[in-house]
């Protein structure tokens, strides 16, 4: 009765500690890495002028040349309902790019929809045309707070 109570102790200390190991050796080399997108491009433009808008994508430290998708969004402050989405195209190695003009004076909004890696980030920059007022309580930067990381 001894041997097999001892047997089964050696067991269970020898299954719980091979089980420990494989955690800790897929967790080392699991690190899930965050999606970065750094969008940039003109804060104050006049009506009907050009504005390019770029997205880097970056993945960890390397730049992602085979993003799943990005796009652009573009809709006047409120009017969220009327925005226009545009394919972005690539311009170098992980910048993917877009041009669009702004016909009215306003406060607009630009935000890229990059999915790439099993993640999806929107970051956006509010961009002023014309005599448009700021809000007093935005700095016109990229926002963190319409940023998504899923």
């Amino acid at each position: 009765m001894k041997k097999l109570i001892f047997a089964g102790l050696c067991s269970g200390v020898f299954l719980l500690s091979s089980c420990g190991n494989a955690k800790d050796e897929a967790s080392s080399s699991d690190v899930p890495k965050a999606l970065e997108v750094k969008l940039t491009g003109p804060e104050e433009v006049q009506p009907n002028e050009k504005a390019a808008y770029q997205a880097a994508v970056v993945y960890g430290d390397e730049p992602v040349t085979d993003a799943d998708e990005v796009e652009f969004e573009v809709w006047k402050e409120g009017e969220k309902s009327s925005s226009s989405q545009f394919k972005a195209s690539k311009k170098e190695k992980g910048v993917y790019r877009f041009e669009t003009d702004f016909k009215d004076d306003g406060l607009y909004i630009v935000q890229s929809h990059v999915t790439a890696k099993q993640q999806h980030s929107m970051p956006t920059i509010q961009v002023r045309v014309g005599d448009a007022e700021t809000d007093s309580g935005s700095s016109g930067k990229e926002t963190d707070e319409h940023s998504h990381h899923h």
